[in-house]
């Protein structure tokens, strides 16, 4: 930027030298033509004629010379314009005292000299002396900018190398030379913290020598807070985090075997949660998500398998069939749960058939059904030691098949003048009193008398009575 600034201030100046020097060129062919005309012989002028044109002659002389002075006298404002709004600002940047003061005493000393002498109306001394003052400030500049860029280097060379009293000496002579800098105040503010670092590289370097990666890597990451350009201690982070993280991963793929291993199903699924947090596509995390999968599967089955047979000792054969079915879902191929499903639902089959046999036990005495009950009773047979429920109840049907299928005696008592006789059996006929044997079950008696109203009785014959009565007599006229 300086550089720019001071090429421009060059060119302008340059620009400014030859326009002024083209004007005293001109001014000087003037006047000799005005010479030259002067000297030249005249014809008819009087003598007060002939001493005009030396007037006008000494007359424009003077006023070149004013000219010239004049146009000095700008070239210098203009000249001294640029070097205080533009040299100078570069120039105090610099702490020249410091950096060399017999040179800053020399530029101090030509910019009064210059200042004296254009005071003094000695403007073609004065340019040449505010020309020379330029000259040495532009190269003052220059030098200390080369200087300059070779300290900042040095000083980030000793910073990157840990180097605190190089870095600290390089980045004060920087600023020396361009105390307007951000680059050299922030690499200042970095390098004071060089002993800190140097600190951390130590404890780092132990840590490596120690195989102890964790604290290596928490050291490094507080180095990379203060210096965090450093390329090699972050690939060298990355490293140890892929190690560590693999490491842990490891672990607490081994903690969650061990955990299915001990039945702590949960601890597993934690150590396996904490894995997939570390790297969530990696294949162990599938084999033992299986693995907790089919543990819990196992506790299912055999669970089912628990419950199921305390169900059996309690002859709760639905419970037994629900805990199977659940089993069997989980493993068809377990024999075993297969077999005992099977059983239990014959033992519930052969349960609600003989239910329904005993709620509705009239309709036994139909041959057809009867057979059929007899079937049921000889299927549970075969479960008379796993369900003492079932042995009750097929017995107690046994009882009853037997009990509605024997006649009882039954007493038909009338007034011997109506005819009775039951509805799908036989007619009784008119009697006083008479005995018919009937099986156990529904009957319809009617009674008939010639100019009386006929009457129908309902009624049922337990199958668990020795004797039946009833009384049928038509005694309302019509």
């Amino acid at each position: 930027m300086i550089h720019q600034k001071i090429a421009e201030a060059k060119l302008a100046k340059r620009k400014l030298f030859f326009k002024t020097l083209l004007i005293i060129i001109l001014l000087s062919v003037f006047c000799v033509a005005l010479i030259l005309w002067a000297s030249a012989p005249k014809n008819s002028f009087n003598n007060d004629e002939t001493d005009q044109p030396m007037d006008i002659v000494d007359i424009s002389s003077q006023e070149t010379v004013s000219e010239d002075q004049e146009t000095l006298r700008q070239q210098y404002l203009d000249a001294y314009a640029h070097f205080e709004n533009t040299i100078k600002p570069e120039l105090n940047k610099i702490d020249l005292p410091t950096w060399d003061k017999p040179l800053a005493d020399r530029l101090n000393a030509n910019e009064s000299a210059a200042i004296k002498q254009f005071g003094e109306a000695k403007y073609a001394q004065a340019n040449a002396t505010l020309e020379a003052l330029i000259k040495l400030a532009e190269t003052t500049i220059a030098d200390s900018q080369n200087q300059f860029e070779s300290a900042m280097q040095t000083a980030q060379q000793a910073f990157d190398n840990n180097q605190y009293e190089q870095a600290k000496a390089a980045i004060s002579k920087a600023l020396m030379l361009d105390s307007s800098s951000n680059q050299a105040s922030e690499l200042a503010e970095r390098i004071e913290l060089l002993p800190e670092i140097a600190a951390l590289v130590e404890q780092i370097e132990v840590a490596k020598v120690e195989n102890n990666r964790q604290t290596e890597l928490t050291l490094i990451n507080q180095l990379l807070t203060l210096t965090p350009e450093r390329e090699a201690l972050k690939q060298r982070a990355q490293a140890l985090q892929t190690t560590l993280n693999n490491q842990k991963f490891q672990s607490l793929i081994s903690q969650s075997y061990a955990a299915i291993d001990d039945g702590r199903i949960e601890a597993a699924k934690s150590a396996l949660s904490q894995a997939r947090n570390i790297y969530s596509n990696r294949s162990e995390l599938s084999d033992v998500n299986t693995a907790i999968q089919q543990y819990e599967k196992n506790q299912r089955i055999q669970s089912g398998l628990t419950i199921a047979a305390q169900a059996e000792s309690k002859d709760n054969w639905q419970a037994v069939k629900t805990n199977l079915e659940q089993v069997v879902k989980e493993n068809p191929n377990n024999k075993s749960a297969t077999e005992k499903l099977a059983m239990a639902n014959n033992i519930l089959s052969l349960n609600k058939q003989i239910d329904d046999y005993l709620e509705s036990p009239y309709r036994l005495s139909n041959n057809q059904l009867a057979a059929q009950a007899r079937a049921a009773i000889n299927a549970a047979a075969a479960y008379r030691n796993q369900s003492l429920s079932l042995t009750r109840k097929s017995r107690e049907l046994e009882t009853v098949l037997t009990a509605v299928n024997q006649t009882v005696p039954v007493e038909v008592r009338s007034d011997n003048q109506t005819f009775i006789q039951v509805r799908g059996v036989g007619n009784v006929g008119e009697v006083d009193s008479k005995v018919i044997q009937l099986k156990p079950g529904q009957y319809t008696f009617e009674g008939k008398r010639k100019g009386y109203k006929s009457k129908l009785v309902e009624v049922t014959i337990p199958y668990d009575v020795n004797r039946f009565s009833l009384t049928l007599v038509c005694d309302e006229p019509i």
